[in-house]
């Protein structure tokens, strides 16, 4: 498989992780972020995971090529001075063309996440904002295609809030309580896509902005 690299150099690599491929290195034979982009770049080559997608979701990730890179990258991902934004296609139409969601997560054994109250133990804020693009009318139903922004980065975060709130991603087998029993043309894969990565170069300090189209 060949990576789209969208930008390189000494300090780190911004690409595009396909749909069905991990973001960092996995226990199973089948092949990983990690291990592609050693192929493209050396197999003794270093590559430190910054961020992560689900293994469904397609979009842009950037990796540090160094161990001074990926730690600047982590901290700063850590005070939420890296912008990613998102692009899904939901079952259902939000109450308002954009807002802001909050609510309280917590991770179970089962690699799914519910919400639950604030009090609960092991339960993080999660936090994003969202604007409605565009939507349509289809049979008896909304489709939807909106812009995300998250705010924290918790495990399938925007799959359950979506879901929770009334608005479900299309192709999303986990959350998407719809596809027990009917399933669409939209629903052939999860309709969810990172678009667009802004941070700070760890070495220059320049900003940088990649953007990419949903490819659903």
């Amino acid at each position: 498989m060949n990576l789209k690299i969208l930008y390189e150099d000494k300090d780190v690599i911004v690409t595009v992780k396909p749909r069905g491929i991990s973001s960092q290195s996995s226990n199973s034979f089948e092949e990983d972020m990690v291990s592609l982009l050693k192929k493209h770049m050396g197999k003794d080559a270093y590559v430190g995971v910054i961020h992560r997608l689900d293994k469904p979701v397609y979009g842009i990730m950037v990796y540090g090529k160094n161990k001074k890179a990926t730690e600047i990258l982590s901290n700063e991902l850590r005070k939420k001075n890296i912008e990613k934004t998102y692009e899904a296609l939901v079952d259902g139409l939000p109450e308002s063309d954009e807002g802001e969601l909050t609510d309280f997560i917590k991770k179970l054994d089962n690699n799914v996440s519910k919400v639950v109250e604030k009090s609960t133990t092991g339960a993080k804020e999660a936090v994003l904002k969202y604007k409605v693009l565009e939507s349509y009318k289809k049979d008896d139903r909304y489709i939807t295609r909106l812009r995300i922004n998250l705010i924290t980065g918790r495990h399938h975060q925007i799959r359950l809030q979506c879901a929770s709130h009334g608005f479900p991603l299309y192709g999303d087998h986990k959350y998407n309580k719809r596809l027990a029993n009917v399933k669409t043309d939209e629903d052939k894969v999860l309709s969810l896509a990172a678009v667009n990565l802004s941070f700070k170069h760890p070495k220059t300090g320049m900003e940088l902005n990649y953007k990419i189209n949903a490819d659903f």
